[in-house]
């Protein structure tokens, strides 16, 4: 058993160290990217590009419908008990199948509901060709990034089985790969919509690359199954996958819509001002979740494994990590935030106030998301749902009041005031369901 706890330790910090050098190598080409196109677009174009990059986070974390998630527990739990290759390969293929069916389904819909959409409403411009470009961007953009969904279920599997440095791999990979298109069609004057469309086409192209590096590393051929045997598995995840939906539809949603919101009642100038703020508490909050990620799968397995003092006491640690990443990084922002902004893109953002905000905005959001792995882990979803859920249906009224009379500071309050239920119901229910662990069977590490 201890050399069992041994290996689950030694593969978290093997991939939480490649997840770090990954985020890092992800965050290095962010800034880059985002420095470059500040310049080279105008004003509305930065900001239209900024919400039009919120799809992939969309799509990802939303419309898998949470079987994405569900997949990684079931293939944890399978790693954990030893179960044959056989059964997760089942799985995995079921859900994959699932997925490019979803994503038919979905291109279909984006196409039949285009003409209906309010999109200059939407973008809050006038500029018929933003709005043209615009329109068709989400619409393609949306139906290629539903088809990377399927193929991306390759960072299931991995987490799974707490190989989590091939994710790291290939992802830091796809993001070079980006850069440097990007900087030769920007250098050759491409147009925005160009630039834009390689973006999306890279992300699914990245994907399927990795996808077929998954099944090479697994030795897993590439299988059909008959269709009972598909609609069975997708049947016995759908209970859980569902909760995971609703969880991810609901942050997706709190995660993106403060852009819209800011779109609508400031314009898409201040989107872009304000994204690069928010960025860079999202630039702590990715290396911070580089961290959490492999533990999750390790919750898994350990729980089957009847680990429960291990997983206690890597809670506690994970806590401690989330309070020194955020507040460290609130202090050096308020310090020097408005000089890191100007270096990153050349635009001046002298408000203190922002910077502020934003920074308790992503302590909330850092906290939340510790205590959300151990319970995602752990398959205890439904309080999470429900406390999200009421944040995400008052975020829009609450976000729009404020912003009308406080500008972007009144959003952020919005944000913060919304995520407050969670922020206390996630650590009293982790701890609680721990400390429930520990009375059935303490297993010393």
């Amino acid at each position: 058993m201890d050399s069992n706890i041994g290996v689950r330790t030694k593969r978290i910090r093997v991939g939480s160290f490649s997840l770090l050098g990954s985020t890092g190598v992800t965050l290095a080409v962010g800034i880059i990217l985002a420095g470059v196109l500040a310049r080279y677009f105008s004003p509305a174009e930065f900001g239209l590009w900024t919400i039009l990059m919120s799809l992939n986070g969309i799509l990802i974390n939303g419309f898998d419908l949470g079987f994405g998630n569900a997949l990684r527990n079931k293939m944890a739990k399978g790693y954990g008990r030893s179960l044959g290759e056989e059964e997760n390969r089942t799985y995995f293929f079921s859900i994959f199948y699932w997925f490019l069916l979803t994503a038919a389904l979905l291109t279909a819909l984006f196409c039949l509901v285009k003409a209906s959409i309010p999109w200059d409403v939407l973008f809050n411009t006038g500029n018929p060709e933003m709005i043209a470009d615009g329109s068709s961007l989400v619409v393609i953009g949306a139906s290629i990034l539903a088809f990377n969904v399927a193929f991306n279920i390759y960072n299931s599997g991995f987490f799974a089985y707490q190989e989590s440095h091939w994710n790291a791999l290939l992802n830091s990979l796809s993001k070079l790969s980006l850069l440097c298109l990007t900087v030769v069609f920007v250098f050759s004057s491409f147009s925005f919509f160009f630039i834009n469309l390689m973006f999306f086409a890279i992300t699914l192209g990245a994907s399927v690359v990795s996808f077929l590096f998954f099944l090479r590393i697994r030795g897993w051929p590439l299988r059909f199954f008959p269709l009972g045997t598909l609609l069975a598995r997708v049947k016995e995840l759908w209970k859980k996958s569902a909760q995971f939906a609703l969880l991810q539809i609901f942050s997706t949603f709190l995660l993106n819509a403060d852009y819209f919101v800011v779109s609508k009642v400031l314009g898409l100038e201040t989107v872009g001002d304000y994204f690069l703020v928010k960025r860079i508490y999202l630039v702590l909050a990715s290396f911070h979740f580089a961290i959490l990620l492999p533990v999750w799968s390790a919750y898994t397995e350990s729980a089957e494994s009847r680990d429960f003092v291990w997983m206690e006491r890597m809670l506690r640690k994970t806590v401690r990590y989330t309070l020194l990443i955020f507040m460290g990084g609130i202090a050096g922002m308020l310090v020097a935030g408005d000089f890191i902004v100007y270096l990153w893109t050349g635009k001046k953002i002298d408000s203190l106030p922002l910077f502020l905000w934003l920074g308790v905005w992503g302590l909330i959001y850092g906290w939340n998301n510790c205590f959300s792995v151990f319970l995602n882990g752990t398959g205890h979803l439904k309080l999470q749902v429900v406390f999200v859920g009421i944040a995400a249906a008052c975020f829009l009224p609450l976000a729009l009041f404020l912003g009308e009379r406080y500008g972007t500071l009144g959003v952020c309050w919005a944000l913060i005031g919304v995520s407050l239920p969670v922020t206390i119901s996630n650590p009293l229910q982790s701890f609680f369901v721990a400390g429930e662990y520990l009375k059935r069977k303490a297993c010393p590490e």
